[in-house]
């Protein structure tokens, strides 16, 4: 049954979720097939029944006989697709379809960049208050309501506070660098939280020094971005510090064939895409649910969901060696850490926590993510000992227990303060 499963799977992904061929394929199941059965069972079958009538003579009836026909044959086409895909849904998903607000382009956060696929809109109010749609702790928490910084970043309580590149004397500053665990905001109550939120709090309690701690996370960033918003922008806030922890959204581009080593086999610019967001807000909901939920492939339902797809390119191949793409990933880092030393910028690295829950401890696709992740750690231990730079290891030290963890890789607000104090714990004898 597995094995059908995942045959389907593959099969409607391929077939639909690409523009070409998914139109191509509705073209013919709902204009082609519905015309080629008018004309080989509909049409011979209506004949045989009026063609002894005397007005069947006439042209514009045969013709509105033929259309209706079709008409009907089509109809029914379309209500046993419909069945079948919300059958084949739930048989796959084990819940009900349930189709989502396709996003507006005036609402959108992230826009193109010249020179990284996306940036967010400085200065841009994002919509909270929104369930997440992570696996695990469902309902618990929510999205943040936020408001980026002047540099595009989600930063302090509320996310807008900015980073001042004249840095008081009496400030110890620590930028934390990563992606989406990184950059993460989740809310419970009316109460914000992010990793390096947790950390400042930590510091300026345990410090005599005061502490700042800004968020410089961007979710769905690989190595690459990192290291060119970093070069390009946040070197100039001057921070004393950098906290690294990333691992994980490399992964695809070693995975990806035709192997570039700027990741760009793997990687396009939003603005290749962006013109779906603006055609995809003027398609309205369709009665069928299967149409909806095609749309939702071909066009982004919102950047949360949407994003990571419209920039990249390319099939993984779970079967590729990640040799190459792991060297870039420990070159990127490296680069990171050579420019901060020679800019007297402390350097803290720790290892990336992976939860390998119960729904996913069988998977293929998983159990090769958690392996190459496992070799991603291995080089940024093999780092702090050529660079001999602090390192924490929170790859163990985070239990993999569901408490912590919204999905694989994601933390709770519980998640979220232990990653924080045990990077504090390193850090009290750097600021004092």
């Amino acid at each position: 049954m597995k094995k059908i499963v995942s045959w389907l799977k593959n099969l409607i992904k391929h077939q639909l979720f690409n523009i070409r061929r998914g139109f191509v394929t509705l073209f013919f199941l709902l204009v082609f097939v519905p015309l080629l059965i008018t004309i080989i069972y509909g049409w011979p079958f209506f004949l045989e029944r009026f063609s002894t009538y005397s007005y069947f003579e006439i042209f514009a009836l045969k013709v509105l006989a033929i259309m209706f026909i079709y008409f009907i044959v089509f109809l029914t086409l379309l209500i046993l697709i419909e069945i079948s895909f919300r059958f084949l849904y739930f048989l796959i998903n084990r819940e009900r379809y349930i189709p989502q607000k396709r996003a507006k382009s005036k609402n959108l956060y992230a826009k193109p960049h010249p020179y990284v696929p996306y940036v967010n809109r400085p200065n841009f109010k994002i919509r909270g208050n929104v369930i997440p749609s992570y696996p695990l702790n469902k309902g618990k928490f929510t999205h943040s309501k936020l408001t980026t910084n002047s540099m595009g970043f989600a930063n302090g309580p509320n996310g807008d506070r900015d980073v001042f590149i004249d840095k008081p004397e009496h400030v110890y500053r620590i930028n934390c660098l990563g992606a989406s665990t990184t950059g993460n905001y989740i809310s419970e109550g009316n109460k914000n939280y992010s990793y390096p939120l947790e950390l400042e709090k930590l510091l300026n309690e345990a410090c005599s020094r005061e502490v700042e701690v800004n968020n410089f996370g961007l979710g769905g960033y690989n190595s690459a971005d990192i290291l060119v918003r970093f070069i390009l922008e946040i070197v100039e806030t001057n921070p004393d510090m950098i906290i690294i922890y990333h691992a994980h959204n490399d992964i695809s581009s070693y995975l990806t064939p035709d192997f570039k080593h700027d990741y760009s086999h793997s990687k396009i610019n939003l603005g290749e895409n962006y013109w779906k967001f603006e055609i995809g807000e003027k398609i309205p909901f369709l009665p069928f649910q299967f149409t909806n939920f095609i749309l939702e492939k071909w066009f982004p339902i919102g950047v949360r969901n949407s994003l990571l797809d419209f920039v990249s390119k390319g099939k993984t191949n779970l079967n590729i060696d990640p040799k190459q793409g792991l060297e870039v990933y420990r070159r990127n880092l490296e680069y990171l850490i050579e420019i901060c030393k020679n800019r007297d910028i402390k350097v803290l690295l720790s290892t990336y926590a992976h939860f390998l829950y119960n729904d996913i401890r069988d998977s293929k696709l998983h159990k090769k993510l958690r392996e190459i992740i496992h070799k991603e750690n291995e080089i940024m231990r093999d780092l702090s000992k050529l660079h001999k730079l602090t390192i924490v290891d929170n790859a163990n030290l985070i239990p993999a227990e569901e408490k912590y963890f919204l999905d694989s890789l994601h933390f709770t607000p519980e998640g979220m303060k232990l990653l924080a104090k045990n990077i504090a714990k390193s850090l009290k004898s750097y600021i004092n």
